[in-house]
């Protein structure tokens, strides 16, 4: 669970990130 959590943010991350874009 605390890896797919880890997964997730960055997954948010790179998605807000290409957003900003």
């Amino acid at each position: 669970l605390a890896a797919a959590c880890e997964v997730w943010k960055e997954i948010k991350f790179e998605f807000e990130a290409m957003d900003t874009l």
